[in-house]
């Protein structure tokens, strides 16, 4: 009996132990696969290529900054120019409406 028992604790151990082994090899292989398709990823993706793309992206926001910086001494410079105008207009109509009153 005890002979019985013992055969069928081997069994039972060797069994799990072949089911958890071809568990194992089964995620290896899946493992290994994905690892494969996450590195053809990232050679398609040209990751290596994020820091030039960074730099490059900084230099065109420091050329836009200079760029919005010159458009907003522009606008300032109009508006002076505009409000002059914009006086001198008035004026103009003034002495006008003054000149044709009856």
């Amino acid at each position: 009996m005890l002979l019985a028992l013992i055969i069928l604790w081997l069994v039972v151990v060797v069994a799990t132990s072949v089911w958890v082994g071809l568990r194992g090899r089964r995620l290896a292989v899946s493992a290994k696969a994905a690892q494969a398709e996450v590195d053809r990823y990232m050679e398609a993706s040209r990751l290596d290529l994020l820091p030039a793309k960074l730099e490059e992206l900084q230099r065109r926001q420091h050329v836009l900054k200079e760029a919005l910086a010159r458009l907003q001494v522009s606008i300032a410079e109009f508006m002076v120019l505009y409000r002059s105008l914009d006086a001198v207009r008035r004026q103009l109509t003034s002495a006008r409406s003054f000149f044709t009153t009856k």
